[in-house]
């Protein structure tokens, strides 16, 4: 053999080696396959659940978008690598994809949690940290998510938007259609675990009125309550580093609370005796702590009678100093003091999804 013979046969051998040092076998799935719990909700108060409005307990029949991560792409991007599974997640997030679940339902039906079509399974290897990010309702209507496809990479953004765009503020708006929007996220979830435990987070803010009268002689009557103006749409998260972004896209209309339109709806307000949730109605919105005033030319608007007089369509303001957080239940307490209304935001303690003073998303 000559030199040269020699030297081509000792560099296949060197690149060889390296090769098979940094080949990895492919992992081996179990038998067993990957369950949800029955998801929670992270509130502190004792928020009554609702037919409309905000929520304390995840609703039975209600159905969650999932993404599901365990590894990371290797270098070339052209595979997994089995090697970064026993990686944390804050590691690997750049360049793991959704592989397990990409946007999958999982419905609840008030006992537990299932999806349909192909099962995904847990690796079999007990080390391995999977990761899932979660958000509800279920619609594409109302959550854009990335990464778009399973073969994207980097940890998910979920931007909720409200079922309005553009309009006037006397478009007419549904406070009905208005979702109770929710993220949640469990990182380095083990197989060991058993089943994967989701703890939801509201991501709007809600908003109750209440009317009281100190004047002592005459009752005040409520024949109609509207909220009228332009209104923030979006909330977006970035799981990357639990950020929440406020987009600048809006949308303008009137939330009708009390429409005046049948007598037996007014509400007739005595002195010591307050109208709690006036419609029995609560507004959730999507909230703005960079942008002051809150609501912006956004006025509340009100039809009364006093003393026989008639008051229609009467403007009473708003409070510029409004930033509401999101998981929190405000009440927008109208005083009737003397013949005219004063405006007080107050955060209702024994009804606030949080603890009604942190707009930060922090997930366990």
């Amino acid at each position: 053999m000559n030199k040269k013979t020699l030297y081509v046969a000792i560099l296949l051998a060197a690149l060889t080696a390296c090769q098979k040092a940094e080949y990895t076998a492919p992992a081996t799935l179990s038998d067993e396959p990957i369950r949800f719990g029955a998801p929670g909700i992270a509130l502190d108060g004792g928020l009554l659940s609702r037919a409309a409005g905000p929520v304390n307990e995840f609703p039975e029949g209600g159905s969650f978008g999932v993404l599901g991560y365990c590894l990371a792409m290797k270098g070339d991007n052209t595979d997994l690598d089995y090697s970064t599974g026993p990686d944390p997640w804050n590691s690997k997030a750049p360049r793991s994809t959704p592989h397990l679940f990409h946007k999958t339902e999982v419905a609840y039906n008030g006992s537990a949690c299932y999806y349909t079509g192909t099962q995904r399974h847990w690796y079999e290897r007990q080390d391995y940290l999977y990761s899932f990010f979660a958000y509800y309702p279920y619609s594409d209507d109302c959550f854009a998510v990335t990464p778009e496809t399973q073969a994207g990479m980097g940890a998910p953004t979920m931007r909720f938007s409200m079922p309005f765009e553009g309009g006037t503020e006397n478009t007419p708006r549904e406070i009905e259609r208005i979702p109770d929007a929710m993220v949640a996220a469990s990182t380095d979830v083990t197989r060991g675990d058993g089943h994967v435990d989701l703890r939801f987070y509201h991501l709007l803010t809600c908003l109750n009125f209440k009317v009281s009268n100190h004047n002592e002689t005459n009752a005040v009557v409520v024949r109609g309550l509207r909220l009228k103006g332009t209104f923030y749409r979006s909330i977006e998260i970035d799981m990357a580093g639990d950020e929440v972004r406020y987009p600048a896209d809006t949308y303008s209309g009137t939330f009708v609370f009390l429409d005046g339109a049948r007598e037996e709806d007014d509400v007739n307000v005595t002195y010591g005796n307050p109208a709690e949730k006036i419609g029995g109605k609560s507004l959730m919105l999507v909230p703005n702590p960079t942008a002051s005033p809150y609501l912006g030319e956004a006025g509340i608007y009100i039809d009364y009678t006093f003393m026989g007089t008639e008051h229609t369509d009467k403007y009473i303001g708003d409070v510029a100093n409004f930033l509401p957080m999101s998981g929190t239940i405000y009440t927008v307490e109208l005083n009737f003091i003397g013949d005219a209304f004063v405006i007080s935001f107050v955060v209702d303690n024994n009804q606030t999804w949080e603890n009604g003073g942190d707009s930060d998303l922090e997930f366990e």
